[in-house]
């Protein structure tokens, strides 16, 4: 039986979706833009296309889950082009931090910015009341971002004695140096943001108050609390949260643990906990113990391995059955069971155990990393109407940022949940344009223009075996270096040399395959050459096709498409860009062309 192919007529949004790495990240950042033009040895133009929607990008640069390089469609080939990491390259150059004035750096952007003609800067018109942010954390900083760019008066209030949310109280600083983070929040106050420290709402101002007193408010509370599991001995003196734990390492508070350390989790934060506690006085030994076996762990493998290098020792498949406690109650040690499933038959969460299969593992300090919470308490008799879920969470609309009160919006880990950073920061960017639509009375919609440009003499790749060139890791600092302080960086990042030839892995899928129907003679020679075999010949009565592609077939050739004939398909997934077909094609029906397009806000009035 003939294989059956699925034919798809590229538009706009087909070639836009090509784009994998810039559709795959919450903000679209054009990843390959930057990438390509690290490559090409242009730094500062790679800076802007990365800072220029992403107003948190230094950060980014040293933290980023990197959603971009999940997306890369070299990694279907070999490995993912280490995106993450030449954007810190770029920032390391031209960024925020290299600024001693910040107000420059303001400045310079806002130039970039209006040259690109992006479409929010100075929209704003009503700007009477101030825009109150509540938490000062990715989504909360972006927020205000936005809306200063838009041309609004924003005050963030902070509940901590310094800006950044879990940024400055929750990622390590041997992960996110404090003088980055800083150096990012200065350049968004920079824009004329206000952010106010040491103040809580519900607290120190009352909800209600600010509320009647803004002209709309954003809750960009974060989760900053620890969530603990109920098990036997769960109040014993040596039991912490984790996130409780690294809140208050980076916030300067003392904090005493026990030289044999158990962490409880199997994620990033555990893992975070777990080598934050490593670098703390008289600790000898830390146990980081989880349910997942180790391919289904949710900590970056980065993580993983460098936590090991450090001393943290896994094990895995085992949950937590009791902790075990002296006559004082204080921590002895802690009984695990092993696990044999973790989801049921319905792909649920439900554990089963071996409960004849005990473990058990001596503990000072039992440090819970398992999940986070919010603290809501100045929602509590706020004298606002906020809709809860049974759950006792903000009821949050569809649009994932409005409440059922007009003018409170929410966003961040509010609106949906811990995610990644950048995910923070695409919410309150979404966050700041409903805040000026409900200020405005006016609505915002895209606008897109797209072009296609020829590649002269359809040449393509950067350098000589570009296809085999491999991913190549982050160089880091040694261990025994970098676990004497929690302010010791680990990561060291690519010189100029290694940075340009890890740009040259781009496959540049904002290059397409362009071909004329009217000039091929189906010759195959196309197909000959491709060197990873994404182009085939195929017989008409294979192509299974939709109305629309059936449509224009008729109307050119004045039949159906099923019946005598050829034509050419093309695995997108596989091609590398090389342009080999291009070049072998000997009535030229085949050209390299690059797809441009730009997405720009643009009011219009509501009906």
């Amino acid at each position: 039986m003939a294989r059956s192919f699925q034919v798809v007529i590229p538009d706009y949004q087909y070639w836009k979706q090509n784009i994998k790495c810039q559709t795959g990240c919450p903000v679209n950042t054009d990843s390959r833009g930057y990438v390509r033009a690290i490559a090409e040895g242009d730094y500062e133009k790679a800076y802007w296309i990365a800072r220029i929607p992403n107003p948190l990008a230094s950060i980014c640069g040293r933290i980023c889950g990197a959603p971009c390089e999940m997306a890369c469609r070299r990694k279907a080939i070999d490995t993912a082009v280490s995106i993450r990491a030449l954007k810190r390259f770029v920032t390391e150059k031209y960024g925020v931090e290299i600024y001693g004035e910040k107000k420059d750096f303001a400045r310079t952007f806002l130039q970039k910015y209006k040259d690109r003609g992006m479409g929010i800067a100075g929209i704003a018109r009503n700007v009477g009341k101030r825009i109150s942010i509540v938490g000062s954390g990715p989504a909360g900083l972006a927020c205000a971002h936005e809306l200063a760019l838009m041309g609004y008066k924003v005050v963030v209030y902070e509940m901590e004695k310094v800006a950044g949310g879990m940024l400055a109280v929750g990622i390590p600083a041997y992960r996110l140096p404090r003088e980055i983070l800083q150096a990012e929040i200065d350049a968004i106050k920079a824009l004329g943001v206000d952010i106010r420290l040491g103040v809580q709402v519900g607290k120190d101002i009352s909800l209600k108050d600010l509320y009647e007193g803004s002209a709309a408010v954003l809750m960009a509370i974060g989760a900053k609390k620890s969530r603990m599991l109920p098990i036997e001995g769960g109040n014993s003196k040596g039991v912490l949260g984790g996130v409780d734990f690294l809140r208050d390492v980076f916030t300067g508070k003392e904090v005493k643990i026990g030289p044999k350390v158990v962490v409880i989790g199997g994620g990033n934060v555990a893992y975070d906990v777990a080598r934050t506690s490593l670098r703390q006085k008289g600790v000898e030994s830390v146990a980081l113990v989880c349910l997942e076996e180790y391919g289904q762990m949710l900590a970056d493998a980065v993580e993983i391995e460098e936590g090991e290098e450090e001393g943290v020792e896994r094990f895995n498949s085992y949950g937590p059955q009791r902790i075990n406690a002296d006559g004082r109650g204080v921590v002895k040690s802690m009984t695990f069971k092993k696990v044999v499933s973790i989801f049921d038959s319905e792909g649920k969460f439900n554990p089963r155990y071996d409960e004849d299969d005990m473990m058990t593992l001596p503990a000072d300090t039992v440090l819970f990393a398992v999940g986070q919470a919010f603290d809501l308490s100045c929602f509590d008799r706020c004298g606002l109407e906020i809709e809860l879920t049974d759950r006792g969470m903000i009821c949050v609309q569809h649009d994932k940022t409005s409440t059922t009160v007009p003018g409170l919006f929410v966003a961040g880990d509010l609106a949906y949940g811990p995610k990644l950073v950048i995910d923070a920061v695409a919410s309150g960017k979404k966050a700041a344009l409903k805040i000026h639509e409900y200020i405005s009375g006016t609505s915002l919609r895209l606008q897109a223009t797209e072009a296609h440009q020829d590649l002269p003499d359809n040449n393509v790749p950067l350098r000589k075996d570009y296809e085999k060139l491999q991913r190549q890791p982050v160089p880091a600092a040694p261990v025994k270096e970098r676990v004497k302080s929690v302010f010791e960086v680990v990561e060291k990042g690519f010189d100029q040399q290694t940075a340009q030839e890890q740009g040259g892995r781009c496959l540049n899928c904002a290059v397409n395959t362009i071909f004329d129907g009217e000039k091929c003679i189906l010759c195959g020679g196309c197909a000959d050459v491709c060197p990873e075999y994404c182009l085939r010949l195929v017989s008409l009565e294979n192509i299974r096709g939709d109305e629309i592609l059936a449509s224009l077939y008729k109307n050119r050739y004045g039949r159906d498409p099923l019946g005598t004939g050829s034509a050419i398909i093309k695995d997108e997934e596989r091609c590398i860009r090389c342009g080999l077909c291009a070049k072998r094609c000997p009535v030229d029906a085949i050209t390299m062309e690059r797809f441009l397009f730009k997405e720009v806000l643009i009011r219009e009035q509501r009906d």
